[in-house]
């Protein structure tokens, strides 16, 4: 199991129209940010998210578009065994009918803001990597620890 440390912390605004996982993936790689846990909220304009089905393992997609609040986003920044970043996110949005829906962040797209914080995992390196019984990436084991 990964262990480490917070180091820093990057704080950014995304803008009307921006896409939220591009946005994200080219803020970390800017701020040479690698490894992280992801959390944001806003406003988006639509989005679609998911639901994996453990069965046929692949995910069901609905998309919304509409003025939604993104009430809660959290999730991961890893990197694949070829050193790929991988984005994983979950999302809780809300209608103006104050319906909520959630599931695995696919797309979105800002409405009018979303703020995005990257908590910085320091000290380890957080791989994932396919796991053909699951159909999903999934940790790969780590033992590795270093003060930030």
């Amino acid at each position: 199991m990964p262990v480490g440390a917070l180091g820093r912390i990057v704080v950014v605004g995304l803008r009307p129209k921006e896409d939220v996982v591009s946005r994200i993936l080219s803020v970390a790689q800017e701020r040479s940010v690698d490894y992280a846990i992801v959390q944001a909220m806003g406003t988006l304009s639509r989005v679609v998210l998911g639901f994996y089905d453990g069965e046929t393992k692949k995910y069901v997609t609905k998309e919304l578009s509409d003025h939604l609040e993104l009430v809660s986003c959290m999730g991961s920044l890893a990197k694949d065994s070829t050193g790929k970043q991988v984005l994983h996110l979950h999302a809780t949005v809300s209608d103006r009918n104050l319906n909520v829906l959630g599931g695995h962040l696919v797309e979105a797209q800002v409405g009018y803001l979303v703020e995005v914080y990257l908590s910085e995992v320091a000290g380890t390196e957080l791989v994932k990597i396919y796991d053909d019984s699951l159909g999903l990436m999934v940790f790969k084991e780590n033992t590795r620890l270093e003060e930030p």
